[in-house]
């Protein structure tokens, strides 16, 4: 598609003009240059030989030129090493701050230089006429000079280029690259001027890079004897159940043990970050198994570099040993000498006491408390007569002392902890403990800290000092929004929590909300501000544990923190549409494996859907009104009766089930008007989707996986959620003992106490990539694929498990329901385009975030995709693998997000680029874009 001749005269005008006034250097000192940026040249090029210092190329062992694969390597990370940066811009390009500062008088300057150097309460005409005075400018006293004021103090001096920074930004960045393997990398750095501007190129020539040609392991013989000890316990204990387990010897065992998942690799380059990683995770692993302290004053673990034979194929060796200490005499660790000086031990809890406080009786010596060792019962394998028998044992957990004696369960102190006496040393038991006592939302944690025994070289213990949280405490709550079908509106909410409801940490939380909105409509055509509203309220009963028929702590250990629910709810919509009730129950089941992984399964979620107004489907949904108005002339030419009868009631249900009735009238629509026929079907598909009362009773299970929590999320982590749901199935088994019913299309289903019960299964899946620069910059990219299946009892998805498009967090260029499915062109006015939704969905979105303005600002540009379709083979808009991408919305933009201590507020404004609705040969909406007027979009939080 071609832009028109004025839409690039317009574009060339402006870009003119920017050029003019981007970087204006009116207040730039006579012998200065107003700094611009900073470029990096790379004299290195990729699929070039490395040369030596004679020009030469190096040759490998095979006599092969060595070739440069490296293309600008970490061009993206060098700003962090120049010290001298330009003024500030607005999406890169704007640099707002020095145009306001530049607008000002420059008589001025050294007044309000001044003026804005006192505290803000001395600031008054006063002063100002005293510098006046001061600077000779007495002409101006009286006058507060507001505009000119502001200029100046809004605004950026022009930032001016020097040369020692740039000298000292040349050695940071050389010195950068020697860590990063470049050993002989030579960075020089010039300033080039044009008029009054100038920037900084740095030369950067690499070199050829350092190479780990060999990596060696020298282990301590503790832990090698340890470690493999260990291993041949496994693995002699799996030979007995697979014969064909093959023993490994120790020099090999070590070397895979250090050489599997590690980050340092053979061949690679030689880079300290990547060292430094590596350690981190060694710390890590060895902490989890029982290395009390593992390298934590940082004299334990090194990588050795052997340069003596060959500075760029380089012998790397890993060293794990104990300092050897001349003396411990002045040490305050409780630990024996031997320990300290030159041996590994794992470390093993023999104490791990757990402290609950008085919070309304400060001196807790004085209070009668419960204290006792908390014991469980678990089953282990013993010989009895020389066989294998199991039986139950106890097993003591901890030593718990509860100073609130009855309010709270042992129990439930002892299921928050990851660790046990008796258990070796786990510093991801610990974190796994904390998470837990956050989870249950009942304690503060005090102190946390554990320590090795007094006289004792291999045991430790762990002290946890809690504290109650208040039992009662309440949350309000008020937010603005606007949506697709209201035009704006406000949400006040209010949460009554109370803790430790039973002793035993259950928390019950009940919210009250509610939202006032405006809504114009052939209903609601009135002018009041708020004419339509929402109420909403919600309890729900947690439980630290999982509320089951049997003890499921086998499969389900309490170190992963599981947790039980039982909610119940209720919303209600007032002059919204239809008017609709909510009413829903369910159980769930909450446990994390890992700190980045999480299960969540509603073993049973049970909801009923009720429209109090369903005759005003038509005067909501203009779009079926038409076809409606369409039969309905048909059907009067051919039955006047009807007509007469229409006028007496304007019973819209009845008629409609008359006329689908009439397989006469049915014949005569579908030979002769085949268009009206296909949207008459539609209307009726769409009409029963929105106003039947339905349902709802399924299972549902989430898995959700994010590498942003796991202690080395590196650069790169992704994250996955995962949805099944499945309805009806339980109460299909019931069918034969179920009434039929009728539908308002004339199908027949079954129901229970009157309502259809609705019958799918319904998959999702969301995926999401984070690309993490430095400098506070990322891109991000996420897909979505949703499809909802009915089945048995339903010929249609519920309306609130469709698909839909638009939205603050999804295509961002429409409102919500605000296109689709496919390339439908049939749409609501007055902001109901709730028409919009179907069975399979896909989504894809692209987001550029970076820092913005000042700390806690950020921008963001955006681009945005997707879709929805029918599944079925009769679906007017039905998904097809060669043609979906003509149907695809695409939308894109830039946005503003305020970041308040990790409380996101977004604004994002969203432009139309392709729009389905339109015909095929003009989706393409580049030459209607009005820059003046996006599509704005609130929120709070991230869109992914």
């Amino acid at each position: 598609m071609k832009l028109g001749y004025n839409i690039i005269v317009k574009i060339l005008i402006f870009v003119q003009l920017f050029l003019i006034f981007s970087c204006r250097t009116n207040k730039v000192p006579k012998n200065g240059h107003l700094f611009i940026d900073n470029k990096y040249k790379y004299i290195d090029k990729k699929g070039k030989p490395y040369l030596d210092n004679y020009g030469s190329p190096f040759l490998n062992k095979k006599g092969k030129e060595i070739i440069n694969e490296y293309k600008n390597p970490f061009e993206d990370e060098l700003e962090s090493y120049v010290k001298q940066k330009s003024n500030k811009k607005i999406l890169f390009i704007v640099p707002l701050g020095l145009w306001l500062y530049d607008f000002s008088n420059p008589t001025f300057d050294s007044v309000y230089a001044e003026y804005y150097a006192v505290n803000q309460k001395q600031r008054n005409q006063k002063l100002l006429d005293s510098l006046y005075v001061k600077y000779n400018l007495k002409n101006y006293i009286g006058k507060s000079r507001w505009f000119d004021r502001f200029y100046y103090n809004n605004g950026e001096a022009p930032v001016l280029v020097d040369s020692l920074v740039s000298k000292t930004s040349s050695k940071n960045i050389q010195q950068y690259f020697k860590n990063r393997g470049w050993r002989k990398s030579i960075v020089n750095d010039s300033i080039i001027t044009t008029g009054k501007k100038a920037h900084v190129l740095y030369s950067i020539k690499l070199g050829r890079p350092m190479l780990m040609d060999t990596i060696t392991y020298d282990i301590a013989d503790e832990i090698k004897d340890d470690l493999y000890s260990h291993y041949l316990k496994r693995i002699r204990q799996t030979k007995k159940k697979r014969s064909h387990s093959q023993e490994l010897s120790k020099n090999e065992f070590i070397y895979n043990i250090f050489n599997k998942g590690s980050y340092v690799k053979k061949g690679d380059r030689l880079d300290a970050y990547v060292i430094d990683n590596e350690i981190s995770r060694l710390e890590n692993r060895f902490k989890n198994m029982g290395y009390y302290r593992f390298n934590d004053l940082k004299d334990e673990v090194i990588y050795y570099v052997d340069t003596a034979k060959n500075v760029y194929d380089v012998s790397v060796r890993l060293s794990i040993k104990k300092k050897q200490l001349s003396s411990v005499a002045n040490s305050s660790d409780t630990v024996k000498k031997d320990t300290l000086v030159n041996k590994f031990k794992r470390f093993k809890y023999n104490k791990v006491n757990v402290i609950l406080l008085d919070n309304e009786n400060r001196d807790n010596s004085k209070n009668t408390i419960d204290s006792s060792f908390y014991v469980s019962t678990k089953k282990i394998v013993k010989l009895v007569d020389g066989k294998k028998t199991k039986v139950m044992a106890k097993d003591t957990i901890a030593f718990i002392v509860n100073h609130l004696g009855n309010k709270y369960k042992n129990r439930v102190l002892a299921d928050m902890l990851a660790i046990e006496k008796g258990h070796s040393y786990n510093l991801n038991s610990e974190t796994r403990t904390r998470r837990n006592i956050y989870k249950v939302n009942n304690f503060n944690i005090l102190g946390f800290n554990t320590v090795p025994e007094k006289d004792s070289d291999s045991t430790l213990i762990s002290n946890i000092i809690l504290s109650p949280m208040d039992k009662y405490s309440y949350e309000l709550g008020f937010e603005a929004f606007n949506s697709g079908v209201v035009n704006f509106g406000v949400t006040p909410n209010l949460t009554f929590t109370v803790k430790n409801l039973f002793g035993g940490a259950e928390n019950l939380s009940v919210s009250f909300g509610g939202s006032l909105g405006n809504i114009k409509s052939k209903k609601n055509n009135n002018n009041k501000i708020f004419n339509a509203s929402e109420l909403s309220a919600q309890a729900s009963l947690s439980f630290p544990k999982l509320i089951l028929p049997f003890n499921a702590k086998s499969f389900i250990p309490k170190a992963w923190g599981p947790s039980s629910a039982i909610s119940l709810g209720y919303n209600a919509q007032y002059n919204i549409g239809l008017d609709k009730r909510n009413y829903n129950t369910g159980l769930l089941y909450n446990f994390n494996p890992t700190r980045s992984t999480i299960h969540q399964i509603t073993l049973w979620n049970l909801q009923y859907t009720q429209f109090l107004n369903p005759n005003n489907y038509f005067n909501i949904y203009t779009q079926d009104s038409k076809v409606r108005n369409n039969i309905y002339g048909l059907y009067f030419q051919q039955y006047p009766s009807a007509k007469e009868e229409y006028d007496k009631n304007h019973n819209d249900n009845d008629l409609l089930f008359q006329i689908q009735n009439n397989t006469d009238f049915q014949d005569y629509l579908r030979s002769t008007h085949i268009d009206l026929a296909n949207d008459y079907d539609l209307m009726e598909f769409r009409r029963y989707r929105f106003t039947q009362n339905v349902l709802i009773s399924s299972f549902k299970y989430d898995f959700t996986y994010d590498q942003r929590l796991r202690y080395f999320p590196g650069n790169h982590p992704f994250y996955l959620k995962a949805q099944v749901e499945l309805a009806g199935n339980l109460l299909s088994v019931f069918n034969k003992t179920l009434k039929d019913f009728t539908t308002s299309n004339n199908k027949t289903i079954k129901q229970i106490f009157g309502v259809p019960y609705s019958q799918y299964v319904k998959l999702d899946f969301d995926l999401r990539k984070f690309w993490i620069f430095t400098g506070k910059k990322s891109f991000n990219a996420r897909l979505f694929a949703g499809i909802g299946i009915p089945y048995g009892n339903s010929f249609s998805m519920p309306f609130d498990r469709s698909y839909s498009v638009g939205g603050p967090s999804d295509v961002r260029a429409w409102k919500s329901f605000g296109f689709g499915p496919g390339s439908s062109k049939l749409g609501g006015k007055d902001g109901y385009e709730l028409i919009a939704i179907d069975n399979f969905k896909l989504l894809t979105q692209i987001e550029y975030r970076f820092p913005f303005l000042s700390n806690g600002f950020e921008g963001a540009l955006f681009a945005d995709a997707g879709n929805v379709w029918g599944i079925n083979n009769n679906s007017l808009n039905k998904f097809e693998f060669n043609s979906f991408y003509k149907e695809l919305g695409i939308g894109g933009g830039w946005g503003i997000r305020w970041d308040i201590s990790n409380f996101i507020i977004r604004f994002d404004f969203a432009y139309r680029f392709h729009d389905p609705r339109r015909d095929e040969n003009d989706r393409w909406y580049f030459k209607y874009i009005n820059l003046l007027k996006p599509q704005v979009n609130f929120a709070i939080d991230y869109p992914f």
